[in-house]
């Protein structure tokens, strides 16, 4: 006959051990967090890496650069058009995207229980730092964020502090991105903040955009000192050729050898790469004075 009241303790004893091998596991799993993260923008892809989160990314976009291996890993599609059933086909359990271009895939995403996080990129430094604190604290890297940063902090204050130095009078940079039309960055800009950390005045500081149009007009009422256009390995990119043609007929000081044309994609990615954009943003000064 069986004993009921032993049977049940029998169980209940089961159920204690079973859960206990099983919490292990549950923790190990918690530990390791996202084992497959699809990125949506080259500065995504750059932060994840700076966090020591690259293994983990299973997917990018056709413009994504760095690091070096990311030419290994497997695109999506452009920034602004990548393809859903490319991400779906991964099948990863992490999407992280940008606000103004991804809204509404990282939605249709989501209802097929995939995790997304939707960031601000395109913007102020500060913007930046914040998309940059989000992903880590996603992935569970905030120590590490915060190691990252606080050498971004001393490396612009560094710099500033050379650039004040050395430099004999104080010079006004146009960034240009593009010449037809003439787009540039703004003083609402990554870019823009930059320049301002590392001491260099940046001629369109009055516009009130990240990357504005402006006209031969209000080129001219700039009058910089240095004119750098920046080129890209991949998308957009003038030459000084084509701005020079731009700017045909106007007087302004830059064109007497103080154009310069440097390969700077990291310009056009808002990310943790800081550093490398002052440095850059420096040598065309360099280069120009």
């Amino acid at each position: 006959m069986i004993d009921v009241k032993k049977t049940s303790l029998f169980l209940f004893f089961l159920c204690i051990l079973s859960i206990q091998a099983l919490a292990p596991r549950a923790e190990a799993d918690a530990k390791e967090g996202y084992k497959r993260i699809v990125s949506l923008a080259p500065s995504i892809t750059e932060s994840l890496y700076a966090l020591d989160y690259f293994d983990r990314v299973v997917g990018v976009t056709d413009y994504d650069t760095y690091p070096p291996e990311v030419s290994s890993v497997n695109s999506v599609g452009g920034n602004v058009d990548p393809s859903l059933e490319k991400i779906l086909y991964l099948k990863p359990d992490l999407v992280i995207g940008e606000r103004n271009f991804h809204h509404d895939l990282l939605e249709h995403i989501e209802s097929f229980g995939i995790d997304t996080l939707e960031l601000t990129l395109h913007h102020r430094l500060d913007d930046v730092k914040e998309a940059f604190f989000e992903i880590a604290k996603k992935v569970g890297r905030t120590d590490r964020a915060e190691e990252v940063w606080k050498d971004i902090e001393r490396g612009l204050a560094s710099r500033r502090r050379h650039t004040t130095k050395n430099l004999q009078k104080e010079a006004s940079m146009l960034v240009v991105v593009w010449h037809d039309p003439l787009i540039v960055a703004g003083g609402w800009s990554y870019i823009g903040d930059i320049m301002k950390a590392i001491g260099i005045k940046n001629a369109a500081e009055s516009k009130e955009y990240s990357f504005p149009a402006i006209s031969r007009e209000e080129l001219l009422s700039y009058d910089p000192d240095v004119i750098f256009l920046v080129r890209s390995k991949i998308g957009m990119s003038t030459t000084v050729e084509d701005f020079i043609k731009t700017i045909e007929g106007l007087p302004i000081k830059a064109k007497e050898g103080s154009v310069v044309s440097l390969e700077a994609e990291v310009l056009l990615h808002p990310g943790p790469r800081v550093l490398e954009s002052a440095d850059i943003l420096l040598k065309a000064l360099k280069l120009s004075l």
